[in-house]
Parts: structure tokens; sequence; C-alpha cells
């Protein structure tokens, strides 16, 4: 009989005790675990449960807080920008009632420029009667019925118009009624100033523009008076009244019912954007921004205000943030309380486990009691190291009847060969011992003695790819006696030399090549290849018909009947061939065998050991 080693008999022992505390384990997940999450699961469902009722609530809140204070930030800006421009028009009204004023400058100043008098003392008095433009850093244009250009600035004068004058005013309805434009440039100023120095000549204006007459302020005349603010002076006083609009991010247009621009902080195309929405004052949400358009200084000018959703949202979205944060941190704090209290209630359980994850049979580490106050965790403890004692005792017993099995069978397997084989040369050798032919009896006898003390040594752990090697060479160097004309070609990677493998699989291979090859003049073929190191194969081809489909089918289902317990492979001499190579391949790699027929030829191969 043939014994495995002890360290074979050990890892055993482990993976038989591994397959028994799998079954007792049943796969099952530790009780901590499912506390743990139990805990959890509740704890953030409840947490969840108020944390949407209370943003829900809070958002609700918050948003109508918003709401109400982005109402009254631009009713407050829109009121600041109205009384901006009623002060322009009761300047405006307050001239043109002023019937000094009109008679100075429709009838006076063009009398005195035509008679060549001096004009200073006229616009004195027009200074004196408009004192308030020079508090609210207003200008002053008057086009007369006579086509005169009054200026009344940082500088002033009186000049007559050329015949065609500039279209600045030409769709003004001269009613007596305002009229709010953005001038790029004063094109009257322009046109009237001839060789002068004006300072202002080149900035743009915001202008207040009405009709009048000479004879009474309720007279719709063919005058027109200007009063005009430098545009960036406009736009700081837009800010200024508009400050606290910055905070909310707000960005306005102002623009008058012509659709022209007054003031823009955005490039907001603020006339396309009334027109698609009809010129209605209300509220609307589009590309990602609100938009607010109220009607001011008797419905002549729009406003626009324009916010991000975003930054309407900021207050809101920053609760939110807070909320998240607070909530993470609060859930941080349970998962640990609850893992905290599942450890402490599954303790008992998890020292239980902990002795029995430590039992190696392989290495002779038994299941240790565990002492529990806990009466059921107490009779498993013990039960487990009763189980742990009588396990071993049937492992021994169980691996013992195996190694009896596994051993006598790779015996049998191997007597199969000696007798067929010994019949063949003993044949051979009487051949030629009728011809004479003393030296290569003796060299047969050599190598005949030499294979029987290879195929009668015990190697239960297989034998090196070389020693096998040399065992087919010298089964070869027989057979080539009765085929003296046959060519063996061998072709094996010098680092497979050294694989251990199961003693005689390739020698049948050889001999069932030259049962079937072309017998005038055999070509058989042995092919060796290492795969990454970690799987080996080789192939033994002929030159003959190679086996029909029928038949390679027979022999596999022969293997596979012969590794179930089918059909016991059989004594007699014919017996041994391919399936012999199949059985003992799968006793000696189990599971990772390679062994495959085909036309071509055949191929084994396991893994590296």
């Amino acid at each position: 009989m043939i014994s495995i080693s002890e360290k074979n008999r050990r890892k055993v022992y482990a993976k038989y005790f591994a397959q028994a505390l799998n079954r007792i384990r049943m796969e099952k997940e530790p009780i901590v675990k499912k506390l743990f999450r139990t805990y959890i699961f509740w704890i953030i469902i409840c947490i969840f449960v108020i944390l949407c009722s209370t943003v829900l609530y809070a958002g609700n809140v918050i948003n109508s807080n918003i709401t109400e204070t982005q109402k009254q930030l631009t009713l407050s800006i829109n009121q600041n920008i109205e009384n901006y421009f009623q002060d322009m028009n009761d300047f405006s009204m307050e001239l043109i009632k002023s019937s000094m004023f009109r008679e100075t400058a429709l009838g006076r100043l063009p009398e005195y420029y035509e008679e060549g008098r001096n004009t200073v003392d006229l616009f004195s008095n027009l200074y004196l009667e408009a004192y308030k433009m020079i508090q609210k850093k207003y200008h002053v244009g008057i086009i007369t019925d006579q086509n005169y250009y009054i200026w009344m600035g940082n500088e002033y004068f009186i000049e007559r118009l050329p015949k065609k004058a500039p279209d600045t005013y030409q769709n003004l309805v001269k009613d007596g009624s305002a009229v709010i434009k953005y001038l790029e440039k004063n094109e009257y100023l322009l046109e009237a100033m001839g060789n002068r120095s004006i300072t202002d000549k080149d900035n743009s204006k915001i202008t207040l523009s009405r009709s009048f007459g000479g004879s009474s302020f309720f007279y719709n005349g063919s005058a027109i008076l200007e009063v005009q603010m430098d545009a960036d002076e406009f736009t700081e006083d837009m800010r200024r009244l508009s400050s606290s609009k910055n905070e909310a991010g707000l960005q306005i247009h102002i623009l008058n019912d012509a659709g022209d621009t007054i003031f823009s902080e955005t490039e907001l195309d603020s006339k396309k954007f009334l027109e698609e929405n009809d010129w209605k004052p209300g509220s609307f949400r589009k590309n990602g921004y609100y938009t607010y358009v109220y009607k001011i200084f008797n419905s002549d000018i729009y406003v626009l205000y324009t916010i991000s959703i975003l930054s309407y949202y900021n207050k809101l979205l920053t609760f939110l943030g807070i909320t998240i944060i607070f909530f993470l941190i609060i859930t941080a704090l349970m998962i640990a309380v609850s893992y905290r209290v599942s450890r402490e209630i599954s303790k008992p359980i998890h020292d239980v486990c902990h002795e029995l994850r430590k039992v190696d049979l392989a290495q002779g580490i038994r299941y240790q009691r565990v002492d529990t106050d806990i009466l059921e965790l107490d009779y498993l403890s013990n039960s487990i190291g009763e189980l742990n004692e009588k396990l071993e005792e049937s492992m021994h017993h169980i691996i013992t009847l195996k190694d009896f099995e596994i051993h006598s069978k790779l015996l049998a397997l191997q007597a199969q060969m000696q007798p067929h084989f010994l019949v063949n040369t003993l044949t051979t050798m009487g051949s030629m011992a009728e011809e004479t032919k003393n030296q290569d009896i003796a060299r047969m006898c050599l190598n005949l003695t030499q294979m029987f003390r290879y195929i009668s040594a015990e190697e239960s752990e297989g034998v090196r790819l070389f020693e096998e090697m040399k065992h087919v060479n010298r089964y070869v160097d027989i057979m080539k006696e009765r085929f003296p004309n046959a060519q063996v070609d061998s072709d094996i990677p010098l680092e497979m030399m050294n694989i251990r493998v199961p003693k005689l699989i390739i020698q049948p291979l050889v001999e069932n090549s030259f049962k079937y090859c072309n017998r005038s003049k055999p070509h058989i073929k042995i092919a060796g290849e290492l795969r990454d190191g970690r799987c080996w194969s080789i192939k033994v081809s002929d030159n003959g018909a190679g086996f029909s489909d029928s038949k390679v089918e027979e022999i596999l289902k022969k293997c596979e009947e012969s590794m179930d317990g089918v059909n016991s492979l059989s004594t007699k001499i014919d017996g041994m061939g391919l399936v012999n190579v199949y059985v003992r391949l799968q006793l000696f790699y189990r599971e990772e065998v390679v062994y495959e027929i085909n036309q071509e030829g055949i191929v084994i191969g396991g893994k590296v050991l």
C-alpha cells in the first residue's frame, strides 16, 4: 500500500472540516450586521421623514419670504426710478410754465442773436430761472419754432440750425407729453456748436423732451424743450438708487414704450423679450432666469428686473445645504451609536464564532469552548466542541479509506501496462534472436530492463517530465526494431522538463500512434506547450487516418464511465490505452485536466505542480 504524505493528509482534513463548517453556517450573515442594518434602516427612515417635513415647511416659508422680499425690493426700486424721471419731468414743466423763460427762449434770444446783440444777460436770466439744473446736473436744450438751437450746459450759446435739421424728433407727437430717450449723441448740439469747444458734446445723453409754445404751456407749440442728463451720471444715479439690488442679485433694464433702451446692466435684448410677451407686465421664467416687468412714469417707461434662479433661491439653497449637512452629521452619529449597540448585543455570539473560525485541523487547532452567561449560547458552544471531536474522528476514518482506494487504483492502472508491452517486446526479441542480431538484442534487453524498473517504481506523487520522456525514448528505440522506417520527432520546451506529471501518460499515446499510423513509413510527432507558466499540454499526432467521430465518442464515453464507477477499468491487455491515461490524469490533477481527441491527434495536459 502507498500512503499519502502527512502534508496532504492535513490538507484533506482542513478541506472536509471547512465544508462541514460551511454547512453549519449555511451562508448566513453575522447577527451584528443584521442588527446594525435593522437599526440603521429605521433610524434613517425616521430622520428622513422628519427632515422632509422640516424642509417642506421651512422651504415654503423661506420661499414665501423670498418672493415677498423680491416684490418689495422691485417696487422700492421702481419708485426710486419713477421719482428720478418725475424730477426731470417736474423741472421741465417748471420751465415751460415760466412766461419769462418762454419769452426769453422763444422771443428775445433769437431777436438778439439776429441783431448781433450781446446775449449774456438773457442767458443769466435763463440760468436763474433754471437754477435747479445745476443741483441736478441737468443740461437744457431748446429747439425753437424759428429753427434756432439754444444750449445751456457747462457752456451756453444760441445758433441757427441748417435747413435740414436732424431727425431725432421727427416722430415726436407735439402734444406736450414727455418722451424719454437714450441718445448716443446730441445731433442738434453737434450741428449747432460750429467751431465752439463744448466739453460734453461727445457724451451720450438721457433726454426728457416735450413740445411747448410761446403763449401758454397748455399750447402745444412746435418748439421742443430737452432736459438732458449725461448717460454716465444717469448710470451712477441708477446704481445708487438700486444699491440694495446687489444683495439680491437683480439686474435692471430700462426702456421707453418705443423699445429704445435707456439703461441696461446685461446683454438682454429687452425689446425682443417684451415683444415675445406682447409688452405685458408681469413675471416670467425663461432660460434659467426670472424676469419681472413693470410700467412706470404714466406707462411710458418699462423696467425689467432679471435674476438667475440660483441667485433667487440662494437662501433656500443655503438652508437646504445646512439641513443636508446636519442630516449627514446626525446620521453618522446614529450609525456609530447603532454599531456600538449592535456589537454589545452580539458580542457573546461573536466570541463563539471567533473561536470556531480559529479551528484548523490541518494545524491541529481545535475548538475552544466559550464561557457565557447566556444559556442557549453555552449549550451551543458545548455542542460545537463535541461535534469537533466526533468530526475529527470521522474525517480520519474517511481519509484513511480514501487513501487506500486512490493508491490501489493507481497501482492497478500501472500494473495493466506491464503484460501488454512485455508480450509485444518479447515477440520482437524472439524474431531478432532468430536472425542472430545479438547487439540489438542486448540493447533491447537493456531498454526493457530500464523500462521495467521505471514502471515498477512506486511514485505516487508522479515523476518529472524528463523522466517520462526517457521512458518514451526507450520505448521508441525498441519499436524501431519493428518499424525501421519510423520517424519520431519530439519538440518539448526545456522549461517543461521539470514539471511533475503522472507516470506512464505519454508512452501509451505514442504506442497508440504506432498502432494507427502509416505502417509503411510511420511518422509521429510529440509537441509540448507551456501557457503562462501555469498550464502545460502535450500533443501526440501521427500520419495515420485518425479516429472517426463515432470512435472518439466511444472513447470519451468510456472515460466518463470509468471515473463514475459505471464500468471498471479492464484488466485485459488491451484495456489500458487512452482510457487509462484519462483516468490517471483525473486522479492526479482532479478537475484541472486537458484531454482532447481529434483528427490531428491527442492532446493531454494539466496544471503545473
